[in-house]
């Protein structure tokens, strides 16, 4: 509920205020920029350090082993993500997150989870 709740904190204001958010080509890469109405109560780094954590917390504290993999390869993304394309981070984290999602996506195929809990997921 706290990540459905700050997600739409962030993408509401947009919704209704489309001049907020602005596009660049940032050395060949597309970079988003803008206002956002966090920024008013608290500084843009925090902003993303509370998106991370509900993004990453809750599968590492799964009770399902293959769930904290997933939250290790979410955290990979993000180094990476800084590492490599700080400058146009929203745009390559995006990529990253979709092939990071090949992850979960090989989780759920191979039923993984099974083997902890085959009641559930047998």
């Amino acid at each position: 509920m706290a990540g459905l709740a700050f997600g739409l904190s962030l993408y509401v204001p947009h919704l209704a205020n489309p001049d907020w958010v602005r596009v660049t080509v940032n050395q060949d890469s597309l970079a988003y920029e803008g206002t956002m109405i966090l920024d008013y109560m608290m500084p843009r780094w925090m902003t993303y350090v509370i998106y991370l954590f509900l993004i990453i917390l809750p599968p590492l504290i799964s009770t399902y082993y293959h769930m904290r993999w997933f939250a290790l390869t979410i955290v990979a993304v993000v180094v990476v993500d800084i590492l490599f394309l700080r400058y146009a981070y929203i745009s390559f984290f995006c990529l990253l997150a979709g092939l990071g999602t090949l992850h979960l996506i090989y989780i759920i195929a191979r039923n993984k989870c099974a083997r902890e809990c085959p009641v559930l997921f047998a």
